[in-house]
């Protein structure tokens, strides 16, 4: 149980909240009685904040040593945790755990701002530490996230970048000329399915059904298993290429294992050949939405395509469907007077 002590010294009076937690017992010491009453008031509140300051596994463990434990664990195949989560280290490093608080988190993210990230980056970067923080919790038995007591950032979707018709004809038109062959069929697997980068450049052989017309991810960004559909045009275009097995669809060129992860350069080539500017391997995946949008699929369409899990999501996309709205209610209704009588 917390209380407060007044101490009075040569320098005058300060207020002693102490506490017992864990097994310790920790003081803390502010200069006015109303600070310290705040305090206490917390620690009455939020038990967390308790835990944070007395529990050894937050005070002892710094957080960029819990952030190497938790990359040196990491599985997933989010490819820029490593750098987010490296920038987080640097930032906060030598503090305990316990001692990052909502305050570090909002200062930190504030620095990142004024580098002109975007909100969506800024949301990237929170939800990065937030996970370090979630998975030292299941570890030690604790409960400690400061990153939770941020707000997230709004996203402005009002500037998602897809492609027109005669941007997707160059692209296309210059990736058939690339160097590397198959960024053709990459390319065309990303609009058809609207499927991430990180899942297409994984996918292996033994995931291409070829009678069914589809491709398993096993394991997606969302950690569940989702199903490609994929067009008779895709598949024609894999068949020169296939082989069987534990093979990825798209090896490195230059090593006997693994994906070839990183043909950023073959991929800015192609985009300087067809001379389309301000635009990332992401953006086929809204490419993708967009053109479902605008050939009648619903959203609830969408979102099942791109394997979102509910339609916020997709409402960016949602301007893209009033034509075929607009076209739907002349067809059902707008001839519905000539049934008077």
């Amino acid at each position: 149980m917390a209380n407060i002590q007044k101490i009075t010294g040569k320098r005058g009076s300060s207020y002693r909240v102490q506490f017992m937690k864990n097994g310790r017992r920790i003081g803390q010491t502010f200069k006015t009685k109303k600070a310290a009453e705040a305090f206490m008031a917390q620690l009455i509140v939020y038990d967390d904040m308790a835990d944070a300051l007395t529990h050894s596994s937050l005070s002892t463990i710094l957080i960029d040593s819990a952030i190497t434990a938790f990359l040196d664990q990491y599985k997933g195949r989010d490819r820029s945790i490593i750098q987010r989560l490296g920038w987080w280290a640097d930032r906060l490093k030598g503090k305990p755990v316990g001692k990052v608080s909502r305050q570090h988190i909002k200062s930190a993210l504030e620095a990142l701002q004024k580098d002109e990230k975007s909100p969506g980056t800024l949301n990237r970067y929170k939800a990065a530490i937030s996970s370090v923080f979630q998975w030292f919790n299941d570890k030690h038995d604790v409960k400690h996230n400061p990153a939770r007591e941020v707000r997230q950032k709004t996203e402005d979707n009002g500037c998602t970048r897809f492609l027109s018709d005669d941007e997707l004809s160059r692209l296309l038109k210059a990736a058939s000329a690339s160097k590397w062959e198959r960024l053709h069929l990459l390319i065309h697997m990303a609009i058809a399915t609207g499927a991430r980068r990180s899942e297409l450049i994984n996918l292996k052989w033994a995931d291409i059904d070829f009678q069914r017309k589809t491709a398993r991810l096993p394991r997606t960004k969302n950690e569940d298993p989702r199903i490609l559909a994929l067009t008779a045009s895709v598949i024609q275009e894999l068949m020169p290429f296939r082989q069987v097995g534990d093979v990825y669809l798209f090896p490195h060129t230059s090593e006997l294992h693994g994906p070839f992860e990183h043909f950023d350069h073959h991929w800015k080539a192609c985009l300087i050949e067809a001379a389309i500017t301000d635009f990332r391997f992401h953006d086929l995946r809204h490419t993708c939405a967009s053109l479902l949008a605008m050939n009648g699929a619903t959203l609830l369409e969408i979102a099942n395509h791109l394997g979102h899990k509910t339609l916020a999501m997709v409402m960016r996309y949602a301007h893209l469907c009033v034509a075929h709205k607009s076209a739907l209610t002349e067809r059902v209704f707008g001839d519905i007077t000539s049934i008077e009588k």
